[in-house]
């Protein structure tokens, strides 16, 4: 049938925007809820009618969305070529934002792998990519810090990670990745105290946004602050905290 009313074909793209981001949107919800598999298959449902309607933007969002959700279910084979295929398609324009997004995606990932040169490279992509008001300047500076605690350099990761918590102020996630990042540095640098205190704060963040993973680390720290303040018993109570937690298997 053919549409003859332009109204219609405008009508019929609005629909299929809708169902994707429905589609987005539940996912999205069984994320939060740990349905990691359930909010994959959900993701690629939108991936598809994005791709199909060449929704650039829905596109960008849900290849990062999906690449995201396999990390977390250890698929990093998958997510590579998610992030690859975002970063190297010739055929689309993407938002430099998205492409930011996606390259320190793979900064995050060379650097669980040990890779700092890799880290550092996409860290410096993700740089490049981003604009003078690019949201994620924060989350690059957490890498970075990151990059330098493998380095063994405490001054310049707990620079990068100060600067990381004033530019999240408003986002709780990385701002409790930078606070942990610092209490890493603090503990390289034997100040045990200031350590301590901040993975409190990290932690009370962590519990707020339910986020298993997270919480184990802060507790991981925590017991090595409490370690080098000769306090064994709470160190064994926060690694006997942090087991728990791991062996429930949430993330």
């Amino acid at each position: 049938m053919l549409l003859t009313a332009c109204g219609s074909v405008d009508e019929i793209r609005s629909a299929r925007l809708e169902q994707a981001t429905e589609f987005n949107q539940r996912g999205q919800r069984a994320f939060q809820r740990g349905e990691y598999q359930a909010a994959a298959t959900l993701y690629e449902q939108a991936l598809q009618i994005d791709v199909a309607i060449e929704n650039e933007n829905g596109i960008a969002i849900n290849t990062l969305n999906l690449a995201r959700v396999n990390q977390v279910l250890g698929k990093t084979a998958l997510t590579q070529r998610l992030l690859d295929h975002l970063l190297e398609d010739k055929a689309l324009r993407y938002a430099p934002a998205h492409l930011a997004e996606a390259a320190v995606q793979k900064a995050l990932l060379r650097l669980q792998e040990n890779d700092t040169a890799g880290a550092t490279l996409w860290a410096d992509r993700a740089a490049a990519f981003c604009e003078s008001d690019c949201r994620i300047v924060g989350v690059i500076d957490n890498v970075r810090a990151g990059i330098a605690l493998r380095a063994n350099d405490a001054d310049k990761a707990l620079q990068l990670s100060e600067r990381a918590l004033s530019a999240n102020s408003d986002v709780p996630l990385e701002r409790a990745n930078a606070l942990r990042l610092m209490a890493s540095a603090r503990l390289m640098k034997n100040e045990a105290v200031a350590a301590l205190s901040l993975t409190e704060e990290a932690l009370v963040i962590d519990k707020s946004l339910g986020l298993p993973e997270k919480i184990r680390q802060d507790l991981l720290l925590s017991a090595q602050a409490h370690e080098k303040l000769g306090q064994a018993e709470l160190a064994a109570q926060c690694r006997d905290r942090a087991a728990r937690i791991a062996a429930t298997a949430l993330k």
